[in-house]
C-alpha cells in the first residue's frame, strides 16, 4: 500500500499553534502587569511586554485567523485524499471482480 502523503496544514497548523499559545501567555502577562500598575510602574517593561501593550489583540486575531483557515485546509485536505483513497479501494475491487468473473 502507497505511503499517505503528509498534510502541509498540519505543519502550519503546529508552528501558528505553538507561537499562538506564546503569544497567549505574553498577553496575559501585559494584562497581569496593567491590573497592578504600582509593582509595573517600579520596573522597566519588556520589549516583548511593550509589545503585546500596543499591539497584542492585533496578534492574537491573526493568529486566530491563520490557525482557522488552516484548519479547513486540513479538513479539507484529508477528505479530499480520502475520497482518493476510497475510489481507488473501490477500481481495485471492480478490476478483481471483473478478473474473477473471467476465469
Amino acid at each position: 500500500m502507497a505511503r499517505r502523503r503528509t498534510n502541509p496544514f498540519y505543519v502550519v497548523l503546529g508552528i501558528v499553534g505553538f507561537l499562538f499559545t506564546i503569544t497567549a501567555m505574553s498577553y496575559c502577562m501585559a494584562v497581569l502587569r496593567g491590573v497592578r500598575p504600582d509593582r509595573a510602574a517600579a520596573t522597566r517593561a519588556h520589549p516583548v511586554q511593550q509589545l503585546m501593550d500596543r499591539h497584542g489583540t492585533a496578534i492574537l486575531v491573526g493568529e486566530l485567523v491563520v490557525l482557522a483557515i488552516a484548519t479547513f485546509g486540513a479538513v479539507a485536505m484529508d477528505h479530499v485524499d480520502g475520497e482518493r483513497e476510497r475510489a481507488a479501494r473501490q477500481a481495485a475491487r471492480r478490476e478483481d471482480r471483473a478478473g474473477a468473473d473471467r476465469t
